[in-house]
């Protein structure tokens, strides 16, 4: 019995601790051998690598009661750092593109809570290399969706990442194009810039008045969009009379495009937070190749959270189990023995 006992404990101990270095290391380490091949080719010195991270909204302060919202909010920043890390490392981009909805209550915040959500992300998305980074805003760092666009964010916003409207990153430009408040960046001519990228939080060429309008004042080579929190791409002819949309999903092969004259492309990259109500997070990642004649676009897929954590659920309730069981039957092993000694032998023949 002692021999059983003791194997069941050793298993309850490693079993808990082997399911914990699988979820929170190994499938981080695993996760880029299910990646697609995306590099620069060796010859090519023109080459450029663009990670573009798609609503990560980290988790604000009211959403969850405390103590619960420490719990939750450590969690998912913890995922992002971690993915975000993983990808780092395995693409080394030369830009990266946040695409905004970087907090989740950012518009309705305090000024304090604002900057303390910024401070946040700064963490989770730690780059130890120089690279370029573009941020943009989105409806729930500025507000304008379901509610009105609010001003003070859109000043902070601008205070805390202070950055002109164009980005230019050797021939490439991004122009920063807010679809919330219909704005749309001067076009400042760059005789080096012989590639245009608009990126946008919310999706531009689906709005054809407004998608009109940025396309006759920047005609970009490529649009880039995030909020749907899907993986897809549309197609669109110049004239905005007609559209295809293309799912982007896991499997999917990669995406290949060069420059074309009648068709317009806006790229929809997904979420990387396991929050958004999607089990198929990741970032978005593009080379551009040729003297930016080819652009290569594919998704470094996430690693799902949920299944994880119910996983911790299902052994926490187990060992709950096991320990309340393990309890009652100590404390009916002392009932029995305490009804054994009372059994009417005075206690003199006991002794």
């Amino acid at each position: 019995m002692y021999l059983r006992r003791s194997a069941v404990l050793k298993y309850l101990v490693l079993a808990p601790l082997g399911i914990a270095v699988y979820c929170e290391w190994i499938v981080y380490v695993i996760q880029p051998f299910f990646y697609q091949d995306l590099e620069c080719s060796y010859d090519d010195k023109t080459c450029t690598k663009v990670l573009f991270i798609a609503d990560p909204q980290i988790q604000g302060d009211s959403a969850v009661p405390p103590p619960l919202n420490y719990i939750f909010n450590w969690d998912s920043d913890r995922y992002l750092r971690s993915t975000f890390s993983v990808v780092l490392q395995h693409f080394k981009p030369d830009v990266l593109v946040f695409l905004g909805d970087l907090m989740d209550e950012g518009s309705i915040s305090t000024i304090p809570q604002f900057h303390k959500y910024v401070k946040r992300i700064l963490n989770i998305f730690d780059i130890h290399y120089p690279v370029v980074q573009v941020w943009l805003p989105g409806d729930n760092d500025i507000g304008g969706e379901y509610e009105p666009i609010k001003k003070d964010k859109v000043a902070e916003f601008e205070r805390a990442f202070q950055q002109p409207q164009v980005i230019t990153y050797r021939n490439i430009s991004f122009y920063k194009v807010n679809a919330i408040t219909h704005s749309i960046p001067e076009f400042t001519h760059d005789p080096d810039a012989t590639y245009k990228i608009v990126v946008s939080h919310y999706p531009v060429i689906s709005k054809s008045i407004y998608g009109r309008q940025v396309d006759a004042a920047i005609h970009p080579n490529i649009y880039f969009c995030a909020h749907d929190h899907e993986s897809k791409y549309m197609k669109q002819s110049k004239d905005f009379m007609s559209k295809q949309t293309y799912p982007f999903q896991y499997g999917s092969p990669m995406l290949n495009l060069v420059a074309d004259e009648d068709w317009l492309y806006e790229i929809y990259v997904p979420t990387c937070s396991y929050r958004m109500g999607t089990d198929k997070m990741g970032y978005g990642a593009a080379v551009l190749e040729n003297h930016n004649q080819y652009l290569r676009y594919t998704v470094f897929w996430s690693p799902q959270r949920f299944p994880h954590l119910y996983t911790y659920l299902f052994v926490s309730v187990v060992l709950g189990i096991f320990m309340l069981s393990a309890w009652v039957r100590r404390i009916f092993s002392r009932s029995m023995r305490f009804d054994k000694r009372d059994d009417g032998v005075p206690l003199l023949h006991r002794i």
